[in-house]
């Protein structure tokens, strides 16, 4: 009996290993996928081509946040089965793209004008950090927490690319302070009093904007 059951464990960490395997955006059998209902024949250059990021700005409403735009398998179809998508933020003095997690994918950053700091947090929780300039790439490794922020006198642009269609991205002050955890969980977690707690479930509720 404990054989057995030493067997069965070892078949579900082996069905969890090969579930991770698969985490990531399937590999095509074609040259692109065409979306459901269409014919190859009638996608035209359109089709691959994403106009979103032409002469996009800051939104001031968005600060102390960046502003960012994205083109991901929600909006920009042709990166369907690709394992790639893009976004485009703009990043105003004094703005930050909050730390957070993009659970599907790693992220290449690189600078298109100004100046920004950059970090994430390894799961030895050792800080890695960087100043980036104008032609600068960084990588981001998959689902660890980073984030970018300005620090400088003048705007910053930059491109974060992924290694998925879909990366997914979890924001750090919207989910721990604005998806509902009991307040008691916060508490003992951080070893704070309620209403330091209360004042950064507020704060979140004023602001949601996701960095990405």
């Amino acid at each position: 009996m404990l054989r057995m059951n030493r067997l069965k464990q070892t078949d579900l960490y082996a069905r969890g290993s090969s579930l991770q395997v698969f985490g990531s955006d399937p590999e095509l059998t074609s040259d692109f996928k065409v979306p459901d209902g269409e014919n190859a024949t009638a996608l035209d250059e359109n089709f691959f081509t994403f106009p979103g990021f032409r002469n996009f700005t800051a939104n001031p409403s968005d600060a102390p946040l960046v502003t960012t735009m994205r083109a991901d398998l929600s909006n920009f179809a042709a990166l369907d089965g690709l394992g790639i998508s893009s976004t485009l933020v703009v990043a105003p003095p004094g703005t930050v793209n909050p730390p957070h997690v993009h659970p599907r994918a790693s992220e290449l950053v690189f600078v298109l004008e100004g100046t920004v700091d950059i970090g994430f947090v390894d799961t030895t929780n050792t800080l890695r950090t960087q100043t980036l300039k104008e032609g600068d790439l960084f990588i981001v490794p998959r689902g660890l927490v980073h984030f970018q922020f300005n620090n400088y006198q003048t705007t910053a642009k930059f491109i974060n690319s992924f290694s998925s269609a879909s990366p997914g991205v979890a924001r750090l002050p919207t989910t721990l302070f604005g998806t509902g955890i009991a307040d008691a969980v916060l508490i003992k977690s951080f070893g704070v009093t309620a209403d330091v707690i209360d004042k950064l479930q507020e704060a979140e509720g004023a602001g949601t904007q996701p960095g990405y």
